[in-house]
């Protein structure tokens, strides 16, 4: 599909009211320019997909319709009249509500003080509402499935149910549109299909949804229409019936994507173990693990949640002490007595949480790549700035992370950009064995490809990967091995010839369909020894 087939929001002619119009829409940072030109129209009752690669403008667009920030030039136009959206209330007065991927909630708030927090509704004398207040907070919150009292404090509540008050705070807003951001991304599947029920009930009385995910094929379940960012640009937009996953997945990346060719196990060294794990057990979380790692090897640890994926890999970091069981790194025997233990022994860990446990986002990107690696830029009369520097930038070039210069924060980047980082952390403290939680969450196809191109070239210079993914698909691609866990245990494994995703399926949620783990199992025996 080439972007001259995809018609331009003001070159349709669309019978269908307009909510929101924007036109021209540029946002510039210190001069660089976020956005280009955006065209895009919101229509009411419409679930619109807004997507590109991380860094194609899509945040910056959102902020601006949200009025949390002002955009350098263009034009907004809401029924047809210009307006100027300088703050989040002015937005929420017309309509406009935000449901950021990091909620807003006050944990320490019941649910109805939550829902209420920004529109406190008063009664006769001023004084506050509060039967009032409850009885809509109830009558909403009902409609969206919320299964506690709203006397119960924000902090005793899942992800999903916290999700939901901030849909219920839209709705007290009387929103025309509520713009989601990554709403699926910590919710299981029993509450993303209660979430686009939702969505589909509040499209049915009018209501515009703006949907943001990573997940191309949660575009295709609830939305009706594509928009697409590249680079701060317009590219175009079409209705997802006309689209396929490979055609938006070019208009995203502006090429298609090549088809996947089986990786070769040419890099794994079969008999040379770097990582050999016996009856590693921490309560509840580990029960008798056996796992084994060999040099060039991709090693995909799969499990739903609660499996003890992360669990384990941060007892082999040494963030986490064990009760009993044996590691053997390299030949030496013995766990880490702390992560920097493991560093200096060339074990890195990327953590699940890259933005609290991964990076300081407060600090510029190129401290951030030295910092585990101070003491090789140690001189006599302090840290050797320059040599750090220099190092810093051959990282960043190294692994290709887009930025404006080392001094930008590393708060400010995309999310495959800021893994990128945590990435170059490892490699310049010169680690070769990787242990990756989850490192492709949360990020755009494009930065994923990054990411995988990462993996096999650090594979391929004889490091050794581990690697967890909710995303079996990605694990069928990337990996080597497969190691499935459940409850604690790791009950079966695949080597790439034996890969089936019906099978490792069964097997994460502990069934083995007919295949009973023994001690004759030569799979399991594999990572016994």
């Amino acid at each position: 599909m080439t972007v001259a087939s995809i018609d331009r929001p003001r070159e349709r002619n669309v019978p269908k009211p307009v909510f929101i119009q924007a036109r021209g829409i540029t946002k510039s940072y210190r001069g660089v320019k976020a956005l280009r030109g955006v065209d895009l129209d919101v229509h009411p009752g419409e679930t619109l997909a807004v997507v590109g690669e991380n860094g194609a403008g899509k945040s910056t667009l959102m902020k601006i319709l949200s009025g949390a920030v002002e955009p350098s030039g263009g034009e907004l136009r809401i029924d047809g009249e210009p307006v100027r959206l300088s703050t989040p209330q002015e937005a929420r007065s017309r309509g406009i509500s935000t449901i950021y991927q990091e909620l807003m909630i006050a944990p320490a708030l019941t649910v109805l003080e939550n829902v209420f927090l920004s529109d406190l509704r008063r009664g006769r004398f001023g004084l506050l509402d509060w039967d009032g207040m409850r009885r809509e907070a109830q009558r909403i919150l009902a409609r969206l499935g919320f299964p506690a009292s709203v006397d119960t404090t924000a902090k005793e509540l899942s992800v999903a149910e916290l999700q939901l008050i901030e849909i219920a705070k839209s709705l007290i807003h009387r929103s025309r549109l509520i713009i989601m951001d990554e709403p699926t991304a910590s919710l299981a599947k029993e509450e993303v299909d209660n979430l686009f029920r939702i969505v589909r009930e509040l499209k049915s009385e009018g209501i515009a949804i703006i949907f943001i995910t990573h997940h191309l094929h949660e575009i295709f379940e609830i939305c009706d229409r594509a928009v697409v960012l590249r680079d701060g640009s317009y590219v175009g937009q079409a209705m997802i019936t006309s689209l396929t996953e490979d055609k938006l997945v070019t208009m995203m990346l502006g090429h298609a994507i090549s088809e996947v060719q089986q990786r070769s196990s040419s890099a794994v060294r079969e008999n040379e173990v770097v990582l050999s794990i016996k009856d590693l057990r921490r309560s509840p979380d580990l029960q008798g693990i056996n796992l084994r790692l060999r040099r060039g090897e991709i090693l995909g640890i799969a499990g739903l949640m609660g499996a003890g994926r992360t669990e384990l890999v941060r007892a082999i970091f040494g963030a986490d002490r064990v009760d009993s069981g044996e590691m053997q790194i390299k030949g030496k025997v013995g766990m880490f007595a702390s992560p920097r233990a493991a560093l200096d022994a060339g074990v890195g860990l990327a953590p699940e949480d890259r933005k609290s446990e991964g990076l300081i986002l407060s600090l510029p990107i190129g401290q951030n790549i030295t910092l585990p690696s101070l003491g090789q830029y140690a001189g006599m009369l302090g840290l050797r700035l320059g040599a750090e520097r220099r190092r810093a930038g051959e990282l960043s070039r190294q692994l290709n992370v887009k930025m404006a210069s080392l001094d930008q924060l590393v708060g400010n980047l995309s999310g495959g950009n800021q893994q990128k980082v945590v990435l170059a952390k490892l490699v310049g403290a010169s680690a070769d064995i990787y242990l990756l939680d989850e490192p492709t969450r949360g990020i755009d196809i494009g930065a994923k490809e990054s990411i995988f191109d990462l993996i096999w070239q650090l594979t391929e210079k004889g490091a050794s990967v581990i690697v967890i993914s909710s995303a079996i698909n990605e694990l069928l691609r990337v990996c080597d091995t497969i190691a499935c866990m459940h409850l604690g245990r790791i009950i079966r494994t695949f080597e790439r010839a034996d890969f089936d995703l019906n099978a490792i399926m069964l097997s994460i949620m502990g069934k083995t369909a007919g295949h009973t783990p023994n001690h004759n199992d030569s799979r399991l025996e594999a990572v016994r020894s």
